[in-house]
């Protein structure tokens, strides 16, 4: 835990858990019949069986991988930042 009880890692909790509201207006008028029959941790494991199932899938893409190391390093200085900031 960070100073204050601040936390920066593990379950969001209250009000921090549903921080937005999503209209799906559109969408269901774009697909009026549409509706969700597979749970998300269902529709996890099938997606990763079918990329583990597909090796023209597991490609290394290394400018997306810099990219990704370049957003954490962001977020991490920022942290630190805010955490050295603090009183």
């Amino acid at each position: 835990m960070s100073p204050k009880g601040w936390g920066f890692k593990g379950n969001l909790l209250g009000d921090k858990s549903v921080t937005v509201v999503f209209d799906c207006t559109k969408l269901k008028r774009a697909v009026p019949g549409f509706q969700v029959t597979t749970r998300f941790d269902q529709g996890g494991r099938r997606c990763i069986a079918y990329l583990m199932e597909h090796l023209e899938l597991q490609v290394e893409d290394l400018e997306f991988e810099k990219w990704c190391d370049w957003v954490i390093a962001a977020q991490e200085q920022a942290k630190q930042a805010l955490l050295s900031s603090m009183p």
